[in-house]
């Protein structure tokens, strides 16, 4: 990628991890503004501190945000408010911070320390809404919303056979792994395996998505970076039902 030479260093670090066929399937030209976007909001810290005040209030009952970071304590914990966060996160119409690696974090239970990189973005209003209707769909047993979740995000389309249609379902269904019936694991090269695949068919059928799914990815592989160095296991399903609460 010729963007990679001029990025910021945190943001390249990050992009290297998501899955290469991701660039394959959106618009290029999308794409360059957003990463522009993703820069300069890192290199010039705009917008950051009034995205702080928005969020204040949706974030986790054990996590505030903090000026400087200091020293952490891994536990269990520690990794079920990141995946919380990162659900609350998703259903913020204001924007996300999209770094969730553990050196911005500090403190312990119960009074965690948030200093995320200003480093932050929003979703199209139609694609949060349809990522929603995946995660309900998939978290809570829905096929039918896990379906229309999956029709609204580009992912599949009406004009598919069935058999096509039951095979992304299938593909992306992977992505999520264990999830939905016990505590899951979460390991980088797991996520990158599942969102190739999903890319690769989605070449197959030469589908163009959002440039939303860049700004997903980025926050996901924070996400399994974090969790991933922390280790154990996680109730995603309880996890995921608990950040409903305040929003539903």
């Amino acid at each position: 990628m010729n963007l990679m030479s001029w990025l910021p260093r945190a943001l390249k670090e990050l992009i290297t991890h998501v899955p290469t066929l991701l660039f394959e399937v959106v618009s290029w030209k999308e794409l360059s503004q957003d990463i522009s976007s993703l820069s300069h909001r890192l290199l010039m810290g705009s917008g950051a501190a009034e995205l702080r005040e928005k969020l204040n209030k949706s974030l986790p009952k054990t996590l505030k945000f903090a000026s400087q970071s200091s020293s952490l304590i891994n536990s269990p914990a520690l990794g079920e408010m990141i995946l919380e966060l990162y659900f609350r996160q998703l259903q913020n119409p204001e924007g996300m911070f999209l770094d969730l690696r553990l050196k911005h974090f500090s403190g312990d239970t119960p009074a965690y320390q948030w200093n995320p990189n200003t480093m932050w973005a929003s979703f199209s209003a139609h694609f949060r809404e349809a990522l929603r209707k995946l995660y309900d769909g998939f978290y809570l047993s829905d096929d039918d919303i896990f379906h229309q979740g999956l029709l609204e995000t580009g992912l599949i389309s009406q004009d598919w056979s069935q058999e096509d249609q039951l095979e992304m379902k299938r593909l992306f269904k992977a992505h999520f792994g264990s999830a939905i019936d016990q505590p899951m694991e979460f390991r980088l090269s797991t996520f990158q395996d599942s969102f190739q695949n999903v890319f690769s068919f989605l070449m197959k059928k030469k589908v163009k998505l959002s440039t939303d799914f860049l700004i997903l990815g980025v926050m996901l592989v924070t996400l399994y970076l974090s969790l991933e160095e922390l280790g154990g296991s996680y109730p995603v399903a309880e996890i995921y039902k608990r950040s409903k609460q305040d929003h539903d």
